[in-house]
């Protein structure tokens, strides 16, 4: 017979997720619009004009390989409204680029309704 579980169990502390404590201190940026010849490197020298830049990820097809023309960059958090009033709307690589904060990934379940 099924027994509920004791109110006992070990309980999850949000104290030992180090992610938490890194997404108060940096920002994420979606980039939109992007050449498909833009790499990782260009991005972030373009961004570094700005402020600080940890990351920069650019979006590839799983089955092409090829450049899907938008990415992330992950910024200081300071920076990041500087970065998108400068960059928003900016011509890059003859492509007029979208620049706003990244939205939170949403729950499995959210997403296939």
């Amino acid at each position: 017979m099924w027994q509920k579980p004791a109110a006992s169990a070990p309980s999850k502390t949000t104290s030992s997720k180090p992610v938490a404590a890194t997404n108060t201190e940096n920002t994420t940026l979606y980039v939109g619009n992007l050449s498909y010849k833009a790499s990782e490197s260009h991005v972030k020298e373009l961004f570094e004009e700005y402020g600080t830049v940890y990351s920069v990820r650019l979006m590839k097809d799983k089955r092409t390989g090829k450049r899907r023309g938008f990415g992330f960059v992950e910024v200081g958090h300071d920076d990041a409204d500087s970065m998108i009033a400068k960059l928003n709307e900016y011509e890059y690589m003859q492509r007029t680029i979208k620049v706003r904060i990244a939205n939170e990934p949403k729950h499995p379940s959210e997403a296939e309704s």
